[in-house]
């Protein structure tokens, strides 16, 4: 949950709560040293010749370092993100869009538009994945009239409690510069868009409303079947692990345990 807070001289803030930064940081720093230790693993078993065991390795250090590059992003964006509304203005610190290389997700830069410089806002649905697992972001933007627009930020269209209410924000930013909120409907937009590697297309028409309910139905249903993918490879992979197991092994333990202990006198 966002946390708003009121200055002396009547500014407010909108930013992460402290609460949801320790977290994501604590997350972070529990798994950084099991994250750390797939390094020597990987080499132990590759220079050794384990090639299945290097190669099942591999892939759980790709699935683990998703996961920690979304948990480091989500924690850069708690951190930083801030929109701040003054009596004169806007004054916001905010993921950069469209920014280039490979630090893109943590690129972020700090703007100060003035409400007289405010022409719009401009809100709109975009949806990311066409086919697997699509996701719809809601977007806010401040459009300018003498500089390029500053995207405030996204939220999960489906999220009653997003992370920092970017809607509500520009509600309020429209009210006090005296301007509209333009809909411009929900249209589709690829993640290279976004971080500026491709140029917008030129469609960039809002979609109809039967193509949209069949995207949130693809959703659903490509979302159940990939965590019913994902419990069968667990559970496969536990039957494997125990089918495969030295038989031998259990049998040693089990007389380990019953090997009667020597008296005492």
């Amino acid at each position: 949950m966002a946390v708003v807070s009121t200055q002396s001289d009547g500014a407010t803030t909108w930013q992460s709560g402290g609460g949801r930064r320790i977290v994501l940081a604590f997350a972070f720093l529990l798994l950084l040293p099991f994250y750390a230790s797939l390094g020597p693993m990987l080499f132990q078993r590759a220079s050794r010749g384990f090639i299945g065991d290097t190669l099942s390795l591999l892939v759980l250090a790709l699935a683990f370092t998703a996961l920690m590059v979304l948990i480091l992003q989500q924690l850069i964006h708690a951190v930083r993100t801030r929109v701040t509304l003054t009596d004169q203005g806007v004054k916001a610190t905010v993921p950069a869009v469209g920014a280039r290389g490979p630090f893109f997700l943590w690129t972020y830069h700090t703007r100060d538009i003035p409400y007289s410089d405010i022409a719009a806002i401009d809100t709109r649905n975009e949806i990311y994945g066409r086919k697997l697992a699509p996701v719809l972001l809601t977007s806010t933007r401040i459009v300018s009239k003498s500089g390029p627009p500053l995207v405030l930020g996204y939220a999960n269209a489906n999220d009653a409690h997003p992370q920092i209410p970017f809607t509500e924000i520009g509600a309020e930013i429209a009210k006090r510069a005296g301007v509209t909120v333009a809909d411009h409907g929900t249209v589709h937009r690829s993640l290279r868009q976004r971080a500026g590697l491709t140029q917008a297309g030129s469609d960039q028409s809002p979609l109809p409303p039967e193509e949209i309910a069949s995207v949130n139905a693809a959703h659903t249903r490509n979302l159940r079947l990939m965590i019913g993918a994902l419990a069968l490879l667990v559970a496969g992979g536990i039957t494997l692990d125990v089918a495969t197991a030295s038989r031998a092994s259990f049998a040693e333990m089990g007389a380990g345990l019953a090997k009667p202990q020597p008296k005492k006198k």
